[in-house]
Parts: C-alpha cells; structure tokens; sequence
C-alpha cells in the first residue's frame, strides 16, 4: 500500500510528517487531508480575525499530490 505524508502549515508555522500513513490510493489520501484540516480548524482558534491552515500530501517519492487549505480573514 502506498505511504503518505501530510505537512501542516499553521501560518508561517510547519510541521513535517516523518511517519507518513499507509492509504490504498490518492483519492484516499485527499479525503483524509480534508479531515485533518477540518479536525485542526476545530481544534484552533483564529489568532485575531486571521488564520491561514494548510495540509500538503506527498506521495513516498517527495513529489507534492495534493494540497488543501482554509483562510478566515475577518474584517
């Protein structure tokens, strides 16, 4: 099964997926980079009315699959 690894980025902020995760294809792989933004969303709160989160797939090879990402910009 392919390995994954997914990168966060919390504004300027980035922590690098060393273990990576065993998923049977790409689209798997989205689907869990959408609910590991969605779960840090929940588990952060905006620092003022700005907040940039970010999850970035690679495949085992290094090469960038996928890349998600939420803005709230408040005024």
């Amino acid at each position: 099964m392919p390995r994954y690894f997914f990168h966060t980025r919390d504004g300027q902020h980035v922590e690098l997926d060393d273990e990576g995760t065993e998923l049977p294809n790409d689209q798997a792989a989205k689907n869990a980079a959408k609910e590991l933004l969605a779960g840090i969303n929940r588990e952060k709160l905006p620092n003022g009315d700005h907040m940039e989160l970010a999850v970035v797939v690679r495949d085992a090879a290094g090469a960038d699959i996928y890349t998600v990402t939420l803005n709230l910009d408040g005024h």
